[in-house]
């Protein structure tokens, strides 16, 4: 039963993974259900290789500082039973690059993430797909209070600024209406923050900062 609901989860994706159609239906709902998937792959096949197979070629991972998450994968013999709830998705205007920020539970232990994800396009006449570039998370003393549905956060598609050049570790959608940033130092441990474009200025979705020697 559990791996029917997986290729019925698997369809529901393919079916809505491009970023144009269905995003003025329902923005955000190809994300959050590639999200969904993930986490369901987690619990059918273990997180490795849920992540491994939904993995950008150059994802990165922090362990804790950042590395080659799909290098850093193939060396875990063990990873924690995990599974995630998305609470907030953000995505570009374009609909090329979001993030999905949500409560995480490691065994019995609480926590957050936050998932940047790239929409990755296919050969011609086959779909493309979403794939993670960037993943971390830190624990909680108490629980992320869920919300009744994942909120989403579109960006403008109007008057949008001339994209920046990436700078450090920084990206961003193809249109420039979402950008993230990351940041990570051996002594202050890492932050990461996601933008989108409201029509007059970017505002800030997604703020999170973990302290020093706090893996993934």
């Amino acid at each position: 039963m559990r791996a029917l609901a997986v290729i019925a989860l698997a369809a529901t994706v393919t079916a809505c993974t491009t970023p144009s159609g269905s995003w003025s239906v329902r923005p955000g709902m190809p994300l959050i259900a590639a999200d969904n998937l993930q986490n369901r792959l987690a619990q059918d096949e273990g997180v490795i290789a849920a992540l491994t197979k939904t993995a950008a070629p150059g994802a990165v991972i922090f362990a804790p500082g950042p590395v080659d998450a799909l290098k850093w994968l193939g060396e875990q013999e063990r990873f924690p039973q995990s599974q995630w709830q998305g609470h907030l998705v953000a995505v570009s205007c374009d609909g090329s690059l979001g993030a999905v920020t949500g409560a995480i539970q490691w065994g019995e232990y609480p926590g957050y993430y936050t998932t940047i994800w790239r929409y990755e396009n296919a050969a011609e006449n086959q779909r493309g797909e979403w794939r993670w570039i960037v993943s971390h998370g830190d624990a909680l003393e108490n629980p992320r209070p869920a919300p009744q549905r994942a909120l989403t956060q579109v960006a403008s598609c109007k008057d949008i600024p001339e994209p920046a050049g990436m700078i450090g570790q920084a990206g961003q959608s193809a249109d420039g209406s979402l950008r993230y940033n990351w940041t990570y130092t051996v002594d202050d441990g890492r932050t990461l923050t996601v933008e989108i474009w409201d029509g007059s200025r970017f505002k800030a979705v997604i703020a999170d900062k973990v302290a020093a020697g706090q893996a993934e």
